[in-house]
């Protein structure tokens, strides 16, 4: 009797190693963003700059990732994905290497937005154009999808509770090094990958996509610049904005902006004299020509800006009038993030009994309570345990509408442009993370300071003139987003006597009622959201994994 020949199992990393491989990639892209929340303070002191600054930089990542997404494909379908995402893994760590070595915010921001970003724009679609090339098999590939979309979560999460240790234990630069031993590792393991055979795509246009880059990122930098810098006149001492800060005699940011639409307006030029001439044209081709993909993509933007200046704001919230650290922070924030982990891991093999687009209002809704819970949980006393029952509504919330926003959202676009979709939708996910911390953030500081000034003016019952008060307000502003929690007490224990028995009282009554005040701004674009939404289809074909 012949014996058989018995089987060999395949080990773990030979089953699991290619799959976790792509998995690290979105985890290490989502870790970037997650890490640079908590490590704000020490980078604004170091630089010596300020956190509009460092929201600048992470605004122009999203941009450039988003803007050259498109490109990234077309460069990937043409010369093959693996020598493409090798280049990318190299820019990738030559950009952590600039920023962790960075004596200044400029190489900082050309690290993070200039190389870091444009190394995105091929991280963040080649993990599902290769994932879909390992499984076949439909409910696989949606399992392998959500996989992505939790490694997202997930890297976020650990960035923000890294990040906090490193930056006040060690050194911020150290929280990017952590990057850096991960990319040897996301290769061997990717790399084993069979990839299609490189195919014939349409010719490049390099210059519409520098031109959607500089319109879109003067734009939105100079937005996010302008409370800080000035919306006309130029805030803070000439003397030391330079010339460059504040040119003929204005803010920057009007500038900024300006230069952002004049670049926007050669854009249409440019691509309506390539579409007669018979030209690809960037505005005509790919995703964005899809009316329901780009109101989705809107919608999605617009919730995760919510999302994100709700944590990004706790974040803030927290130490200031509960006393926690930035790690033990992280935890306490963490029952939301949990939340929208469970309910996404629970929906991702149910057929929905109703149509998605009422399921993800529903999510909507179920998010706005959570909001309205937290507005009413900030009051005091405040507890990170009276926080839990409204993070865990709105986590929820959350879950329920990132599972079905992105089916919505890709109902119309064609099988060949899912990876260029979903490459496309995540650094807009970035984007309104950034505007999320920039905007909603800074509104948090913005009125906390005034009422904070106005509530110590008004316990002296002094009146000062309205110069000397938005000196004191803006001094105040940069001390809440650079300082720590010791050293603003030590700022503040330099105030009068005569008004330390009632700072306590100040402090906490300005802090809650800027927060309550904001998570009523945030609460106004949940519900924007929902309005919008209307405008989605009701059902659609196939169910999208989601993307997060």
């Amino acid at each position: 009797m012949v014996n058989q020949p018995t089987l060999r199992q395949p080990t773990f990393l030979e089953a699991w190693g290619q799959p976790l491989g792509l998995c690290l990639i979105l985890f290490m892209l989502s870790y970037t963003i997650g890490v640079v929340q908590p490590i704000m303070p020490p980078l604004v002191q170091e630089f010596n700059s300020s956190v509009g600054y460092i929201q600048s930089a992470l605004v122009l990542m999203s941009l450039v990732t988003a803007s050259f997404t498109p490109t990234a494909e077309n460069l990937s379908q043409r010369l093959g994905r693996r020598p493409v995402l090798a280049i990318a893994l190299g820019l990738f760590a030559l950009g952590l290497m600039v920023i962790m070595l960075s004596p200044s915010i400029g190489l900082f921001t050309l690290g993070l937005a200039g190389l870091v970003g444009v190394a995105g724009a091929v991280l963040v679609s080649t993990p599902v154009a290769l994932m879909d090339t390992l499984y076949r098999n439909e409910l696989a590939q949606r399992y392998s999808l959500v996989a992505l979309a939790i490694a997202g979560v997930l890297g976020a999460l650990v960035g923000s509770i890294t990040g906090g240790v490193m930056a006040f234990d060690f050194s911020w630069r150290w929280a990017f090094a952590f990057e850096l031993g991960l990319i040897p590792i996301i290769w061997l393991l990717v790399s084993p990958i069979a990839v299609p055979t490189p195919a014939q795509t349409p010719s490049i246009d390099w210059l519409g996509g520098l031109l959607s880059v500089a319109g879109f990122g003067f734009t939105l930098v100079g937005l996010s610049l302008a409370s800080e810098l000035g919306w006309w006149q130029p805030k803070g001492n000439p003397q030391i904005l330079d010339f460059a800060l504040a040119p003929f005699g204005i803010s920057i940011a009007p500038v900024l902006i300006a230069t952002g639409l004049i670049c926007l307006g050669i854009l249409v030029f440019w691509e309506r004299q390539r579409s007669r001439q018979g030209e690809p044209s960037l505005l005509r081709l790919g995703v964005f020509n899809r009316r329901v993909y780009t109101l989705g993509l809107t919608i999605g933007t617009l919730h995760t800006m919510t999302t994100v200046g709700v944590q990004f704001n706790l974040f803030q919230f927290i130490p200031a009038v509960v006393g926690l650290n930035p790690v033990q922070t992280s935890i306490a924030v963490m029952p939301s993030t949990m939340a929208q982990l469970a309910v996404l891991l629970l929906l991702v093999k149910r057929r929905p009994q109703f149509p998605p687009r009422y399921l993800l209002q529903a999510g909507l809704l179920v998010k706005s309570v959570g909001i309205a819970m937290l507005m009413a949980a900030v009051s005091p006393p405040v507890t990170s345990l009276g926080l839990l029952p409204a993070l865990v509504v709105m986590g929820a919330g959350t879950g329920l509408f990132t599972t079905y926003i992105t089916s919505l959202t890709f109902a119309d676009t064609l099988k060949d442009q899912k990876a260029e979709a979903r490459g496309v939708y995540r650094p807009f996910q970035n984007l309104g993370a950034s505007l999320g911390r920039g905007i909603l953030g800074t509104l948090l500081v913005s009125l906390a300071s005034l009422k904070i000034v106005d509530g110590i003016l008004a316990e002296l019952g002094q009146s000062v003139a309205p110069e000397v008060r938005r000196n004191a307000v803006r001094s105040l502003q940069v001390a809440i987003q650079t300082l720590r929690r010791s050293e603003r007490r030590d700022l503040f224990a330099q105030l009068p006597e005569s008004i330390q028995p009632a700072l306590k009282g100040i402090l906490q009554t300005a802090s809650i009622e800027a927060m309550q005040s904001t998570l009523l701004v945030i609460l106004a674009l949940c519900l924007l959201c929902l309005g919008l939404s209307f405008l989605l289809p009701k059902t659609v074909k196939s169910l999208e994994a989601p993307i997060e």
